[in-house]
């Protein structure tokens, strides 16, 4: 895919993640996974208030977005990013794209909306995930009238800081939590 996040908004992601610091990030989420939310709300924080009140949902969907990247990384959860799957633009696959192939019951497909109307997105990710309890939809603001899940900034219904949470307790209950990290493989 050709979506990149831009400088700016990177650098400000960043900035926000050095002042509390990287490696303290990883080594808190490695003791405790439950703590992504609360440094999810911390960095968006940083974030949104350096940004300001006027930030369009564009930028937002994509701090959201990078963010996500970032914690799915500390959190050492399986993930594939920004793929192309059977001609179809996908922003993370959770676990795996061969698992998505091999078992739809056990991998998610997270969308990322940037503005209101996500049908563009939902049509990508229906066409390669069936199940549509395993569909999840990040946005600025809460999006009505979707039968998705939508994690959000605003207030009400599935708030972004839960994500991760969600996506590691998904992967507890399918069988599929962490990386293989074996010697030899």
């Amino acid at each position: 895919m050709q979506y990149s996040v831009p400088a700016d908004v990177k650098d400000l992601l960043y900035s926000a993640i050095n002042e509390i610091g990287k490696e303290k990030i990883r080594m808190d989420i490695a003791s405790n996974m439950d703590v992504c939310e609360k440094y999810c709300v911390e960095i968006l924080g940083k974030c949104q208030s350096r940004l300001g009140p006027e930030t369009n949902d564009e930028t937002l969907a994509t701090l959201c977005e990078a963010l996500l990247h970032f914690m799915l990384t500390a959190s050492l959860l399986p993930s594939e990013r920004k793929i192309n799957v059977h001609g179809v633009d996908l922003d993370i696959v959770i676990p795996s794209t061969r698992m998505l192939d091999k078992s739809p019951d056990k991998s998610l497909v997270i969308q990322v909306v940037r503005g209101s109307d996500p049908t563009a997105k939902v049509k990508q990710a229906e066409s390669v995930q069936q199940r549509h309890e395993n569909i999840w939809l990040i946005s600025a603001k809460q999006l009505l009238h979707t039968r998705y899940r939508n994690y959000h900034l605003g207030s009400g219904g599935l708030p972004y800081s839960q994500i991760i949470s969600d996506i590691s307790v998904f992967l507890s209950e399918k069988g599929a939590r962490g990386l293989k990290l074996l010697h030899g493989q």
